[in-house]
């Protein structure tokens, strides 16, 4: 898996650390890239962060990446970090 995140990007503190959560469970390559480079292929506007899987599939939701190593770390969600997961994609990145 390879994750690309961008210095002072806001989406990528919540990735960084769920990521940490499943730290040692799959080989993870962290890479900064800048604002403004695309990293997926069909997307037309840069958009970080972003996971790619060893399937070759993206995630470039900071929930969905979030949710994906809760799941990879065994962590079960409860019904309160669905709430925050929800609410800083329906609210949080509304104003970034």
């Amino acid at each position: 898996m390879r994750l690309f995140v961008s210095e002072g990007a806001p989406g990528s503190l919540p990735v960084l650390a769920a990521a940490g959560r499943a730290q040692g469970r799959e080989e993870l390559l962290i890479s900064t890239v800048g604002p403004e480079e695309c990293v997926v292929p069909f997307l037309t506007r840069p958009k970080v962060p972003v996971l790619q899987l060893d399937s070759g599939n993206y995630l470039f939701s900071t929930s969905a990446i979030c949710r994906y190593f809760f799941l990879l770390s065994g962590w079960e969600q409860d019904d309160l970090t669905n709430q925050w997961l929800e609410w800083e994609a329906t609210e949080l990145q509304k104003s970034w």
